[in-house]
């Protein structure tokens, strides 16, 4: 989400490498919301949905929601057309206007899972953390066994600073989706945040082991051995992340602060040089 600089150092340190490398995270798929939904009802409306559908998929959605209105039209009453077109306009970035479509959806169906957790998502989108938290309440409460659900309240809880409160949702989504790389990397992250540095260091490598390709749980793995004071392990998971991506400032930088921590300020000068040559300012 949106990076917030700390110029301290031992803040900095998270605001540098952590928020810029959780954006990453959440912009590759961490923050969820269910797809389009299928229907069975009206003929007419079943066409149109499934156009609707198909030009979700194609990315064409302003289409979409035109198709999904026509199905609305056909049959006002059905949930998953309404859902449909939430959907869509959040695709859109129509935040305000995806969310009356949700309260249309769940008005024909308060247990519609899928509904409030988007709800949730998009009053995520819109920062309003609260009301978020509220719908994915209501989702877990619904469905307790859905990994994205847990996955979502512990996003919305990072933002709301309850690092310590989002630990056991990612706990409860990574044992609903243990493959799931993105969710290890996420766990990691609020362990850090809630000082639990060993705990972190675990769910990085276990990130790692399912998905040794990507800078990020690298980046996190680095920082949990950095609080550790095992600055030369950190030293090692920082060159590990730099070599699967070269142009991320952030990694530069903290690699910069760990050579500090080190002594080595020559080689820490370099690294913080390479960070500003790619763009961050300190």
């Amino acid at each position: 989400m949106k990076a917030r600089t700390i110029k301290f150092f031992r803040e900095g340190f998270y605001a540098v490498l952590l928020v810029p490398l959780l954006g990453m995270l959440v912009f590759s798929g961490i923050a969820c919301q269910a797809g389009p939904k299928g229907y069975k009802g009206n003929p007419e409306a079943v066409q149109w949905n499934e156009t609707g559908i198909k030009m979700y998929q194609e990315g064409t959605y302003d289409k979409a929601v035109l198709y999904f209105d026509r199905a609305i039209e056909k049959d006002s009453s059905n949930p998953a057309l309404w859902f449909n077109k939430g959907q869509t306009l959040d695709a859109m970035k129509r935040f305000d206007k995806a969310i009356e479509a949700y309260d249309q959806a769940l008005q024909l169906d308060p247990n519609f899972a899928d509904a409030w957790s988007n709800k949730g998502m998009s009053n995520y989108d819109l920062e309003k953390f609260d009301k978020a938290l509220e719908c994915i309440d209501k989702a877990t409460a619904i469905d307790s066994n859905n990994a994205t659900y847990w996955s979502n309240k512990g996003l919305i809880l990072l933002a709301l600073q309850k690092y310590a409160e989002a630990v056991p949702c990612y706990e409860k989504a990574a044992s609903l989706d243990s493959d799931n790389p993105k969710l290890w990397s996420m766990k990691a992250y609020s362990q850090m945040k809630s000082s639990r540095f060993q705990d972190a260091l675990g769910s990085a490598d276990k990130a790692i082991s399912l998905d040794p390709a990507n800078p990020l749980p690298w980046g996190y793995k680095a920082k949990a051995l950095y609080e550790l004071r095992r600055y030369d392990e950190a030293l090692v998971a920082f060159d590990k992340g730099l070599a699967l991506d070269p142009n991320q400032p952030a990694l530069w930088y903290s690699k910069g602060l760990t050579l500090e921590s080190l002594k080595r300020d020559s080689e820490a000068r370099k690294c913080y040089d390479k960070a500003r040559a790619l763009g961050y300012q300190f």
